[in-house]
Protein backbone atom coordinates (compact mmCIF):
# COMPACT_ATOMS: atom_id res chain seq x y z
CA UNK A 1 0.00 0.00 0.00
CA UNK A 2 1.21 3.61 -0.94
CA UNK A 3 1.46 7.01 1.13
CA UNK A 4 1.19 8.92 -1.98
CA UNK A 5 0.08 8.55 -5.21
CA UNK A 6 0.13 11.06 -8.07
CA UNK A 7 -1.01 10.41 -11.78
CA UNK A 8 0.52 13.07 -14.48
CA UNK A 9 -0.39 12.42 -18.22
CA UNK A 10 -1.68 8.51 -17.51
CA UNK A 11 1.65 7.95 -15.47
CA UNK A 12 1.25 6.69 -11.94
CA UNK A 13 3.79 6.89 -9.63
CA UNK A 14 3.63 6.05 -6.25
CA UNK A 15 5.58 6.36 -2.85
CA UNK A 16 5.88 4.06 0.27
CA UNK A 17 7.40 5.37 2.91
CA UNK A 18 6.60 2.44 5.49
CA UNK A 19 5.04 5.39 7.68
CA UNK A 20 1.66 4.72 9.38
CA UNK A 21 -1.26 6.73 10.60
CA UNK A 22 -0.68 6.66 14.63
CA UNK A 23 -4.07 7.12 16.38
CA UNK A 24 -4.44 8.98 19.88
CA UNK A 25 -5.00 5.87 21.68
CA UNK A 26 -1.62 4.01 19.25
CA UNK A 27 0.47 7.65 20.06
CA UNK A 28 -0.16 7.40 24.05
CA UNK A 29 0.87 3.65 23.94
CA UNK A 30 4.11 3.93 22.67
CA UNK A 31 5.22 7.22 24.74
CA UNK A 32 7.64 6.93 27.63
CA UNK A 33 6.81 7.62 30.90
CA UNK A 34 9.67 9.41 33.17
CA UNK A 35 9.67 10.38 36.92
CA UNK A 36 11.95 12.80 38.37
CA UNK A 37 12.88 13.53 41.79
CA UNK A 38 14.59 17.14 42.41
CA UNK A 39 15.55 19.26 45.56
CA UNK A 40 13.39 22.46 45.60
CA UNK A 41 17.20 24.12 47.32
CA UNK A 42 15.55 27.16 48.90
CA UNK A 43 17.20 29.52 51.83
CA UNK A 44 16.48 28.83 55.91
CA UNK A 45 14.83 32.31 56.26
CA UNK A 46 10.80 33.34 56.39
CA UNK A 47 9.70 33.43 53.16
CA UNK A 48 6.46 35.58 53.10
CA UNK A 49 3.36 34.84 50.70
CA UNK A 50 4.20 35.53 47.03
CA UNK A 51 7.86 35.18 47.57
CA UNK A 52 9.97 33.06 45.89
CA UNK A 53 10.72 29.64 47.36
CA UNK A 54 13.02 27.87 44.54
CA UNK A 55 14.04 29.25 41.36
CA UNK A 56 15.69 27.39 38.32
CA UNK A 57 15.79 24.09 39.43
CA UNK A 58 16.69 21.88 36.38
CA UNK A 59 15.06 18.84 35.33
CA UNK A 60 17.48 16.97 33.54
CA UNK A 61 16.36 15.26 30.20
CA UNK A 62 12.37 15.97 30.71
CA UNK A 63 11.84 15.28 27.13
CA UNK A 64 13.19 12.40 25.00
CA UNK A 65 15.03 14.75 22.20
CA UNK A 66 16.37 18.21 22.39
CA UNK A 67 13.50 20.81 21.62
CA UNK A 68 11.13 17.94 22.25
CA UNK A 69 7.76 18.11 24.16
CA UNK A 70 6.06 16.18 26.99
CA UNK A 71 2.87 16.07 29.41
CA UNK A 72 3.16 16.87 32.93
CA UNK A 73 1.02 13.99 34.47
CA UNK A 74 1.77 14.08 38.44
CA UNK A 75 3.80 16.44 40.59
CA UNK A 76 4.37 15.34 44.59
CA UNK A 77 5.95 16.96 46.99
CA UNK A 78 7.69 16.17 49.97
CA UNK A 79 8.53 18.66 53.30
CA UNK A 80 10.71 16.58 55.48
CA UNK A 81 10.40 19.38 57.67
CA UNK A 82 8.59 19.39 60.35
CA UNK A 83 7.35 22.83 60.92
CA UNK A 84 3.44 21.40 59.98
CA UNK A 85 3.41 24.89 58.08
CA UNK A 86 3.68 23.73 54.41
CA UNK A 87 2.70 25.95 52.15
CA UNK A 88 0.37 26.20 48.64
CA UNK A 89 3.18 25.75 46.54
CA UNK A 90 2.66 27.11 42.44
CA UNK A 91 5.64 25.15 40.59
CA UNK A 92 6.17 27.64 37.56
CA UNK A 93 7.73 25.48 34.48
CA UNK A 94 10.35 27.19 31.95
CA UNK A 95 12.12 26.56 29.02
CA UNK A 96 15.50 28.18 30.51
CA UNK A 97 17.09 28.89 33.50
CA UNK A 98 15.93 32.69 33.59
CA UNK A 99 15.43 33.84 37.43
CA UNK A 100 11.67 34.99 38.10
CA UNK A 101 13.55 36.82 41.64
CA UNK A 102 16.02 38.41 42.18
CA UNK A 103 16.88 35.79 45.16
CA UNK A 104 14.58 33.19 47.02
CA UNK A 105 12.48 34.61 50.11
CA UNK A 106 11.99 37.92 47.59
CA UNK A 107 9.17 38.61 45.31
CA UNK A 108 8.11 37.63 42.08
CA UNK A 109 9.75 39.76 39.16
CA UNK A 110 10.13 38.20 36.05
CA UNK A 111 10.32 40.61 33.10
CA UNK A 112 8.44 40.92 29.96
CA UNK A 113 10.84 38.74 28.71
CA UNK A 114 11.03 36.06 31.15
CA UNK A 115 7.63 35.76 30.93
CA UNK A 116 7.22 34.40 27.52
CA UNK A 117 10.02 31.71 28.56
CA UNK A 118 6.87 30.51 31.40
CA UNK A 119 4.99 27.69 30.45
CA UNK A 120 2.15 27.15 32.83
CA UNK A 121 1.98 26.02 36.57
CA UNK A 122 0.29 24.04 39.11
CA UNK A 123 -0.53 25.05 42.67
CA UNK A 124 0.03 21.92 44.86
CA UNK A 125 -1.81 22.49 48.48
CA UNK A 126 -2.90 19.23 49.58
CA UNK A 127 -0.61 18.70 52.36
CA UNK A 128 -0.42 15.01 54.99
CA UNK A 129 1.44 14.76 57.71
CA UNK A 130 2.73 11.21 57.92
CA UNK A 131 3.55 10.02 61.39
CA UNK A 132 5.45 9.37 63.10
CA UNK A 133 7.83 11.50 61.83
CA UNK A 134 5.97 14.68 61.18
CA UNK A 135 6.87 14.57 57.43
CA UNK A 136 4.27 15.79 55.35
CA UNK A 137 3.55 14.91 51.30
CA UNK A 138 1.64 16.50 48.89
CA UNK A 139 0.28 15.66 45.46
CA UNK A 140 -1.81 16.82 41.94
CA UNK A 141 -2.25 14.25 39.67
CA UNK A 142 -4.00 14.33 36.47
CA UNK A 143 -2.39 17.93 35.33
CA UNK A 144 -2.00 17.50 31.46
CA UNK A 145 0.84 20.68 31.06
CA UNK A 146 2.15 20.26 27.43
CA UNK A 147 5.68 21.45 28.19
CA UNK A 148 8.36 22.02 25.49
CA UNK A 149 12.20 22.09 25.91
CA UNK A 150 14.35 24.92 24.03
CA UNK A 151 15.82 23.65 20.55
CA UNK A 152 19.42 23.35 22.04
CA UNK A 153 18.42 21.08 25.35
CA UNK A 154 16.52 18.54 26.62
CA UNK A 155 15.84 20.34 30.33
CA UNK A 156 12.48 22.42 31.81
CA UNK A 157 12.91 24.20 34.42
CA UNK A 158 10.63 25.21 37.37
CA UNK A 159 10.46 27.81 40.05
CA UNK A 160 8.33 27.28 43.34
CA UNK A 161 6.29 30.12 44.51
CA UNK A 162 4.69 30.65 48.21
CA UNK A 163 1.09 30.61 47.32
CA UNK A 164 -0.17 30.30 51.37
CA UNK A 165 -1.36 33.37 52.33
CA UNK A 166 1.00 33.26 55.09
CA UNK A 167 4.63 32.92 56.12
CA UNK A 168 6.68 29.72 55.52
CA UNK A 169 9.79 28.56 57.23
CA UNK A 170 11.68 26.15 55.97
CA UNK A 171 14.42 24.39 58.73
CA UNK A 172 16.97 23.96 56.31
CA UNK A 173 18.05 24.61 52.42
CA UNK A 174 17.63 20.70 51.75
CA UNK A 175 13.94 20.25 53.37
CA UNK A 176 11.67 20.06 50.02
CA UNK A 177 11.54 17.69 47.44
CA UNK A 178 9.48 17.28 44.17
CA UNK A 179 8.52 14.24 42.47
CA UNK A 180 6.90 14.76 38.87
CA UNK A 181 5.39 12.42 36.77
CA UNK A 182 6.19 13.30 32.71
CA UNK A 183 4.77 11.19 29.79
CA UNK A 184 7.83 11.93 27.04
CA UNK A 185 6.95 12.60 23.18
Amino acid sequence: MSDLTITTAGVTESKVTGGEFLSADKKLNQMKIQYLDVELTTDAETQADDTVIAQSIKLENAVSVKGGSAIVQSIVLLNKDSSTESPAIEIVFAEDDSAIASDEGTAVTASDTTLFKLQGSVTVSNWSILKPSDNELASKTGIGLAIQAVSTSRDIYVHAINRSGGNYTPSGTDVLRMKIGIIQD
